[in-house]
């Protein structure tokens, strides 16, 4: 077999671009807003308008700046709100410009979706003078459920994974080229990283490491010293310049860079606190070192974790090399992501893709063996079409792919949260409802957008309803609320161990709800007060305020 020609590897590109733009375009609209989106959009809106980077929780402000910037051109309305930036997010978005809800929830998504275009075009503009290794990895970034799934929603994972990936990129240049200007950039391109996201820090042990190894081959102090002044001028000249809005348009200016400190506390603070997690069928407030390792392995299709476990193997064994640019990154993130709360396999999206220019490895040498054994071509084939046939058929619903080795009725008893259940499926389930003509449903529901904003309308359980379903009812429970429920809100595990975990749903929407028709005349009898099986919505009052709107 003969290596592409390198002019042929541009169509590859575009294929595989078209291949991942298919799998995540029809998204943008069809998946309702997730748990997390409305509070990054709008703190994103209000960094433009405002200057604001200290209302918003954890997160410096870049991404969701970047993520909000269409929203600039739909004049919407923003106004003081007394809560917190969740109370915020639920005004700005249902309520002051619910009217404008899909044009919110798509162009923000769009900004997601380029700049997960923009990896592949990154991946594509290292690999392409070996179109095999070219190719190979452009097909695991077309065909990876997580990076599908997280580039088709307003979520800040995306884009700090670019700068991630870009900062490294322009480091090793500087390595290589012993450029000013490329350490210069490489500074620049880092502080974007963090003023994404915070674990961009960890681009400091990998460029230290990097450097250290390159220092040991050529010793010279004076350029490690001019390199790394350079990169911390590019570094802080950003920061400042991220944060002129706020100079500008803040009515707390003298906060703007105490505030960035501030929310890097808060982030160690988070890390440290408590925090309803569920882990291999039970839930808790703690934290495991083996969670991320174990959701990786259960997340991610079998041929890539078979690739990536073929090229470390080739690589130990030294019958391939393994540019230390592309492995050290990944290694030095994962293990520095291992602390982290367990909220989901994203949250190692930035070691992704170096872990695509790893597998693309395997994937060259089984090709160059299949000349010499036809097995190995075999083998190769294989593993593609499985990783196409795996992915593929999980479409529209990549946010809860799980691999083989976990049953599709099972997903429910591994994982939780961005894992399975993110409040993705709430438009489905409002259209499963016209569709099905439910009327008012029961909601059992852990989750923090209101269902009735996609056309669900519903109330919650009541005291009736927890010995035994009521005649002529519609009772819909999501994932999460099985899950996480019972230890964020204690007073929901009466309604949990009941009769919704002993009782055989009458169907399901995506992998994330279950719903249960009763059969029987409703005899529409007033039954009781209601019970908190919807807390967070209740808790904070958003379902009735909707309600007395209308």
């Amino acid at each position: 077999m003969k290596s592409l020609n390198r002019s042929k590897t541009y169509w590859v590109f575009l294929v595989f671009a078209l291949i991942y733009s298919v799998q995540v375009l029809p998204r943008l609209n069809s998946d309702s807003l997730t748990n997390d989106e409305p509070a990054e959009i709008t703190n994103g809106y209000y960094y433009l308008t405002q200057g604001d980077v200290i209302t918003p929780h954890l997160h410096p402000p870049l991404a969701s700046a970047l993520a909000a910037l269409p929203l600039l051109a739909l004049h919407l309305k923003t106004m003081p709100v007394a809560g917190d930036v969740i109370d915020r997010a639920h005004f700005f978005i249902f309520d002051w410009n619910r009217d404008q809800l899909s044009a919110v929830t798509v162009s923000t998504r769009l900004v997601i979706w380029f700049f997960g275009f923009l990896i592949g075009s990154l991946i594509f503009w290292v690999t392409k003078k070996n179109s095999v290794i070219c190719a190979a990895a452009l097909f695991f970034w077309a065909f990876n459920p997580t990076m599908l799934a997280l580039s088709g929603i307003a979520k800040i994972e995306v884009i700090p994974t670019f700068f991630f990936f870009s900062a490294v990129l322009a480091f090793q240049k500087g390595l290589e080229k012993t450029s000013v200007r490329w350490s210069f950039f490489s500074g620049l391109i880092a502080a974007m990283a963090v003023t994404s996201k915070f674990y961009g820090l960890t681009l400091i042990p990998i460029f230290v490491f990097l450097e250290a190894l390159c220092f040991k081959q050529a010793p010279h102090w004076e350029r490690v010293i001019k390199k790394w002044s350079w990169g911390l001028i590019g570094f802080l000249t950003f920061v400042v310049l991220l944060y002129i809005p706020a100079f500008l348009f803040s009515s707390h200016p003298d906060g703007a860079f105490v505030s960035l400190a501030e929310k890097f506390k808060e982030n160690l603070v988070f890390a440290q606190h408590p925090f309803p997690v569920y882990f291999w069928g039970r839930s808790g407030l703690e934290n495991h070192w083996y969670y991320f390792p174990a959701a990786f392995l259960l997340k991610e299709p079998m041929g890539f974790i078979f690739a990536i476990v073929l090229s470390v193997s080739l690589f130990l064994s030294k019958k391939t090399l393994l540019p230390l640019w592309q492995w050290v990154p990944a290694v030095v993130f994962f293990i520095a992501v291992l602390p982290a709360t367990n909220l989901g396999v994203r949250y190692l999206l930035p070691a992704y893709p170096f872990l695509f220019l790893v597998a693309a490895h395997g994937l060259e040498w089984l090709r160059q063996e299949g000349q010499k054994r036809v097995l190995f071509t075999w083998v190769l084939c294989g593993l593609v079409l499985w990783q196409v046939i795996s992915v593929g058929l999980s479409f529209p619903h990549e946010l809860s792919y799980f691999n083989e080795s976990v049953p599709s009725d099972q997903k429910l008893g591994y994982l939780a949260d961005s894992n399975l259940d993110w409040g993705q499926d709430l438009k489905r389930l409002a259209a499963t409802g016209r569709d099905r003509h439910w009327g008012t449903v029961k909601l059992a529901y852990m989750g923090g957008t209101d269902p009735k904003v996609y056309g669900l309308n519903w109330e919650p359980f009541q005291i009736e309803d927890l010995n035994k379903p009521q005649l002529g009812k519609v009772y819909a429970v999501n994932a999460s609320f099985y899950q996480l429920a019972p230890v964020a809100y204690p007073s929901t595990l009466k309604i949990v161990s009941g009769w919704l975990n002993k009782t055989k749903p009458t169907g399901k929407v995506g992998d994330s709800w279950f719903y249960f028709e009763i059969p029987g005349k409703d005899n529409s009898v007033k039954m009781g007060p209601w019970l908190p099986s919807a807390p967070f919505l209740q808790y904070r009052g958003y379902a009735y305020k909707l309600n007395l709107r209308e």
